[in-house]
């Protein structure tokens, strides 16, 4: 019983729940044994993929097994399921565990956003022309053709600890973008606003 009240306490708010690479509520949390860093699995595997067997928040060390297998951090994820927090863009009460389900119908997220609507029904998708996807190039770096995923994670583990001045390549492709516009902090600008694509919901 004392276990489980120490276990609580030591979460203290939704920031608690929060990865560190993609700033977000955790996705399938995994915990690095050597530091006790706890990212969302996918990250944590794009870090590794991207940048060697070091955390990407610490640079420790990882093991062999880490790399291909991470621990799951399963005391996060049933604390997760336990609290509710409100939503950042509508306030609605949410439990943690469900979070990223919830943007997917939140509509003052894809507003924020500015993801589109789903087709109406009656369109029949196979009909549809599918575009070519936009390609960027790093704005802090020569690095070219990086679609929008590839763009953000090369930005997050090639420049994370960066505080570059840079144009965003994608808010220039953005019908409401504004190609004059200059971001302070380049690496978080697209970690915040760019981690969904605008193009799909």
């Amino acid at each position: 019983m004392e276990e489980a009240s120490s276990s609580a306490a030591l979460f203290h708010d939704k920031d608690d729940f929060c990865c560190p690479t993609c700033q977000e509520i955790f996705q399938t949390p995994v915990r690095i044994e050597s530091c006790r860093h706890v990212f969302c699995r996918k990250c944590f595997m794009s870090a590794v993929k991207a940048s060697g067997a070091r955390c990407p928040l610490c640079r420790g060390a990882i093991c062999r097994r880490e790399r291909s297998a991470p621990t799951r951090a399963s005391d996060i994820e049933i604390e997760m399921r336990k609290h509710s927090a409100g939503c950042t863009y509508c306030g609605k009460q949410v439990k943690l565990s469900c979070m990223r389900l919830h943007y997917k119908s939140c509509k003052s997220y894809q507003e924020e956003y500015g993801i589109s609507p789903k087709e109406p029904r009656g369109e029949n998708p196979a009909c549809a022309t599918k575009p070519m996807e936009t390609t960027y190039t790093c704005p802090l770096c020569p690095q070219q053709d990086l679609n929008r995923q590839a763009l953000l994670d090369h930005c997050i583990f090639m420049h994370y600890f960066e505080d570059g001045e840079a144009v965003c390549p994608i808010c220039c492709t953005l019908p409401w973008g504004n190609p004059g516009q200059v971001t302070a902090n380049i690496v978080a600008h697209l970690n915040s606003r760019h981690r969904f694509s605008y193009e799909s919901s």
